[in-house]
């Protein structure tokens, strides 16, 4: 695959190559126009095409190459709530849903060679990324994630029983599942004991994030403006969530809590896996100067011999 590491620099192909083409090169000799087939196609396309060759390459074209790897690896899948509860401003300045995306950013940058795979859940769970150890991928994701469900909920058991369905074909030793939510189920036929249980019996443990409070905050109104408004939380929950699977709860506003749960987390067992990182980019743009450089030369030399002469009289007419 080809990128580019600065592509707006490709609009300089606009007014180079119309420069280039209203104002062509006078290939031959100059006392004559030119005449062979050769010389009027060079005159004409030759400085666009190197003008066009040092645009693309100060694009910095790259081809990205897929470099496979070992690394000890936990795989671990991400569950953030989404649902509309999430939008709530605990502390009147950040809501629910940018605290939750700032730890799950957090966690994934200080665990570089883990595997993650990203569960967005309201009503319905659905997948947005299967396990994958292209960090960047999952950065952007989640940067440019938004709250915008039409089927309002929160269904924790149906998210948490599809984190545990995508960790079942894992060969990893050690399997986790990190729950982000405000804790109050209302939505889905699955319980979130039950999908707790299956955890366990797969030898999956959940690490429980609880967002919020019991208290009065600020929510967003869609007519604009904000009102105090009650969200209901069930942290409770959440901490049996993770005592029965073997993880760790801890609210979000607790940095003490995080550190210990990277700190539990990073007694797991790694498993040595091949895993697939963010492509390397191989530049191409020495390439592009070299063939630049080439078509140049004959340019160049022929813009030495002409030197010191007098314009001829047939480039001043139409």
């Amino acid at each position: 695959m080809i990128a580019f590491r600065y592509p707006w620099l490709l609009l300089l192909l606009v007014p180079g190559c119309w420069f280039a083409l209203r104002a062509s090169y006078r290939w031959g000799i100059p006392s004559s126009r030119p005449s062979g087939r050769l010389a009027r196609w060079s005159a004409h396309w030759l400085p666009a095409l190197v003008l066009a060759l040092l645009a693309l390459a100060a694009a910095g074209p790259e081809r990205r190459v897929l470099v496979k790897g070992m690394a000890p690896v936990v795989d671990f899948v991400v569950v953030l709530d989404g649902s509309s509860s999430m939008k709530a401003l605990d502390d009147g300045h950040e809501s629910r849903w940018d605290s939750a995306r700032r730890l799950i950013l957090r966690f994934i940058a200080g665990r570089p060679f883990d595997r993650f795979a990203l569960i967005l859940f309201s009503a319905h769970p659905v997948t947005l990324s299967p396990l994958t150890a292209d960090h960047p991928r999952l950065w952007t994701i989640l940067e440019h994630l938004q709250i915008d469900s039409p089927d309002d909920g929160t269904a924790i058991g149906s998210a948490l029983m599809t984190a545990v369905h995508r960790l079942q074909d894992s060969p990893a030793r050690s399997r986790a599942i990190l729950l982000l939510t405000d804790g109050a189920q209302n939505r889905g036929r699955v319980l979130p004991m039950e999908a707790a249980q299956e955890a366990r019996d797969q030898g999956i443990r959940v690490y429980t994030v609880a967002l919020g409070n019991s208290r009065e905050s600020l929510y967003p109104l869609e007519g604009g403006g904000f009102a105090w408004l009650k969200v209901d939380t069930d942290p409770e929950t959440l901490k049996r969530i993770s005592q029965l699977t073997g993880g760790e709860a801890f609210p979000a506003d607790d940095p003490a809590g995080l550190a210990r749960a990277l700190a539990s987390i990073s007694q797991l067992e790694t498993t040595t896996l091949p895993v697939d990182p963010p492509t390397e980019g191989q530049p191409l743009a020495r390439w592009l100067l070299l063939a630049a450089g080439l078509l140049a030369l004959p340019l160049a030399l022929d813009l030495a011999r002409k030197r010191g002469r007098r314009r001829p009289a047939w480039l001043a007419q139409p």
